[in-house]
This record gives structure tokens, C-alpha cells and sequence, in this order.
């Protein structure tokens, strides 16, 4: 009996360890990803499981501290609600009914796990969720809850991203379910709409009242301008008549202008052709008088020639008569000289000399202290003291008169 119940025992255990090696392990739902954390080997894994079966084998006598496990996460989005008690920007209470949609972000399941751990809404997405409610909410007006919704979720869906940034977590979006008002606030808020409501019916009355106001005015102004129209067509057209009148007039006064000018313009062409012919005549004849003016120049020019002519020959005559009578005279001067003595010579031309100087003019020549005297009879400035002396020759006296014996042989006297 002993043996069988150790052969039963040895059967029983042969058949755990047979269940604990070969048939422990965990299942991965679809939608969900879990890491693989063994004690005895490296502890958490960085692969992120998909979903599927993840076998754990462990021997039953191993602690369960110790055997290794899954740690699966949800990775679908989820949505959890809060009911919140805040304050508007008024001061004023309000119950506030809000969800908030998330899931983890599967490529950083290793970090979330390690960092934070599966319960990552309670750590983290609660606390933050609440607190960007309470602070949007509260920068909010009491009577905008009701009509900026959306604008409302979408700034305290920022906020919560903003405060989540870094923590592995998406948030998809967050939604105002429902919002409680207090009773009193909700008694006072109708009191107001209802005088809003009474407000707007008053002032639609007005409105009303103006637009009737309007519009009368509008067909009085419409009267007065159809009159207005009516008045200024009939204007236009007395103007238009007026204008025609004052055309037809014009273009009478016109035709008579232009009757004048076409008279006047005749008189003076013919007055200009008058004008022209005498002005034509006239320069016909000085055309006529300046033409024989140019063949009586030529007359007189030929006549200027010929007497010029004729004068050039009578000078050329005479030059030759006279030319010819000082050749003459040359000879008979010549035919003279040769009978002249030296002396005579040399008191011509002292003479000569004396004639050039003129009246009252002295000539000093030469040492006069070695000629003789006689030469210069008619030197009284130049005789000696000691020389007697001689009448001088009247003029027109010819050959030398001496007036002394003595005196500057160089001397010419004065004349």
C-alpha cells in the first residue's frame, strides 16, 4: 500500500513537471502587444510581442517571483471619463462631465513599461487630464460653456498633450459629455435670456418701427425723385430746345461771318492784286533803270579806261621827254665837270653840305685846324680874331666870297 502510494506520488509529480515545462504560457489578444520579462535571464525584453501565443515554461517547484511572464498592454485606443467640480472665469461652480481617448505608442512600450508601468493612466494621464480641465475651464466664461465647445476641447486637449509630451502616451482627443449648472445660476442665466429675448423683441420693434420710418421715407424720396426726373426731362428738353434755337442762330450768324469774310476776303485779294501789279511795275522798272544804271557804269568805266589809257601814254611820254632832257643835262653837266677845278668841286660841295643843314645850322668835319682859310669865306663863326675882314657876297653871288684871312677852315658857317 506504501509502495503504490509513492509509485501515485511519483506518477503526480512526473505529470506536473510534465504541465509546468510543456504547457505553461500566456496568449496575446489581438489589439494588444506585451514585452517579455524573464528574472533568471536578462529581465525585461526590448522586442514588443505581437499578438499570438508566448510560451513560459517554468518547473513547478520555481517560485513564481521567479518564473517568466508577459506584460500585456492594450494598444487600441481607450476612453476614460472624469467628473470634475471647477470654476468658471466668473468664479462660478460647475459640474463638468469629460472623457479623454489615448492609447500607449507601441514603438515605445519598453520605455513606458520601464519608466512608467502598465498602470500609466492612474500615474500619469488622470492627474494631468484633471489638472488641464481645471486650468482651461477656468479662463473660460460661464455663459461661453455653452456655445464654444468644440474651441474649449480642442484648447484643453493641447494643454493635455503639451503635459504628456515625453511620457510615451497619444492622446486622441477630449470631449465635454455634459456640463451641470448650478440651479441659482441656471435661474439667473434664464432671467437673462429672458430679458435678452425682451431686449431683442424691443429692439426688433425699433428696428421695425425704423424700417417702416425707412421705407416712408424711401417713397417720399422715390416721389420727390420721379418729380425730380419729370422736372429735369422737361428741362432737358427746354434746354435742348433752347440749345437747337441758339445752334440755328448760331450757325446763321455763322453763315453771314463767313459771307463777310468771303467778301471782305475778296476786296482784299483784290486790293492785294493791285498792290502786287503796281509792285510789279515798279520793280519792272527799276529792274529796267537799274539795268541801264549797270550799262551806264560800263560806259563810264570804259571811258575811265580809256582816258586812264590815254594818260598812262602822255606820262609815258613825258617820263620819256624827261628822262631823255636829264640825260642831256647829265651830259652837259659832265662836259662842265670836266672843266671844273678841284677846288671849285670841293666848295660845291661844301655848299651843298651847308644847304642840307639849312638856315642857322653848324657842321664841324674833320680837323679843321690843317685847310686853309679861304675855303670857307662865308664861316664867320669860325674866323680869328686876328683875320681881317671881307663883305660877304650878296646872295645869288656865285663862286667864293672869303670874309677873312683867318678862321676853322671846317667850318660851314651859318645860312
Amino acid at each position: 500500500m506504501r509502495s503504490l502510494s509513492i509509485i501515485g506520488l511519483s506518477l503526480l509529480g512526473l505529470g506536473a513537471l510534465t504541465m509546468g515545462t510543456g504547457c505553461a504560457g500566456a496568449t496575446i489578444q489581438p489589439g494588444h502587444r506585451a514585452l517579455y520579462f524573464d528574472p533568471g535571464n536578462g529581465g525585461l525584453q526590448h522586442e514588443v510581442l505581437q499578438p499570438g501565443w508566448k510560451g513560459l515554461a517554468c518547473p513547478f517547484w520555481t517560485p513564481d517571483s521567479k518564473c517568466p511572464r508577459v506584460d500585456d498592454f492594450d494598444v487600441t485606443y481607450q476612453t476614460s471619463k472624469e467628473e470634475m467640480h471647477v470654476l468658471s472665469k466668473e468664479g462660478l461652480p460647475l459640474d463638468a462631465h469629460v472623457a479623454v481617448s489615448y492609447r500607449p505608442i507601441i514603438s515605445e512600450l519598453y520605455l513606458l513599461d520601464t519608466d512608467i508601468g502598465p498602470n500609466y493612466f492612474a500615474e500619469v494621464i488622470g492627474p494631468e487630464f484633471r489638472s488641464a480641465a481645471i486650468g482651461v475651464f477656468s479662463h473660460e466664461s460661464y455663459a461661453d460653456l455653452q456655445r464654444s465647445n468644440g474651441a474649449i476641447e480642442d484648447k484643453m486637449e493641447k494643454a493635455l498633450r503639451e503635459r504628456l509630451k515625453g511620457k510615451h502616451i497619444e492622446i486622441s482627443s477630449v470631449l465635454i459629455e455634459k456640463v451641470t449648472y448650478d440651479p441659482k445660476i441656471l435661474e439667473s442665466q434664464r432671467e437673462r435670456v429672458v430679458s435678452q429675448e425682451e431686449t431683442l423683441r424691443n429692439k426688433q420693434l425699433l428696428e421695425n418701427q425704423a424700417a417702416q420710418e425707412k421705407r416712408k421715407i424711401e417713397l417720399q424720396t422715390e416721389e420727390i425723385q420721379t418729380r425730380a426726373a419729370h422736372k429735369k426731362t422737361e428741362l432737358v428738353a427746354q434746354t435742348e430746345q433752347k440749345k437747337l434755337e441758339l445752334q440755328a442762330q448760331a450757325e446763321q450768324k455763322e453763315l453771314e461771318l463767313k459771307t463777310e469774310l468771303a467778301l471782305k476776303k475778296l476786296e482784299i485779294q483784290r486790293d492785294t492784286d493791285e498792290e502786287k501789279f503796281k509792285i510789279d511795275s515798279e520793280l519792272r522798272n527799276k529792274q529796267a533803270e537799274k539795268k541801264i544804271t549797270v550799262e551806264q557804269a560800263q560806259i563810264d568805266r570804259m571811258k575811265a579806261e580809256a582816258e586812264a589809257e590815254s594818260q598812262v601814254a602822255r606820262a609815258r611820254g613825258e617820263s620819256e621827254a624827261r628822262l631823255a632832257l636829264a640825260k642831256a643835262t647829265s651830259e652837259e653837266k659832265r662836259a662842265e665837270a670836266a672843266n671844273i677845278t678841284q677846288n671849285q668841286v670841293m666848295m660845291h660841295a661844301y655848299d651843298a653840305l651847308g644847304n642840307l643843314g639849312g638856315t642857322g645850322t653848324t657842321i664841324l668835319m674833320g680837323d679843321w685846324s690843317k685847310l686853309p682859310n679861304w675855303l670857307f669865306p662865308k664861316m664867320n663863326g669860325f674866323q680869328t680874331a686876328f683875320a681881317p675882314w671881307y663883305p660877304v657876297a650878296p646872295p645869288g653871288a656865285t663862286g667864293p666870297t672869303l670874309s677873312s684871312t683867318g678862321g676853322n677852315p671846317y667850318s660851314t658857317g651859318t645860312r
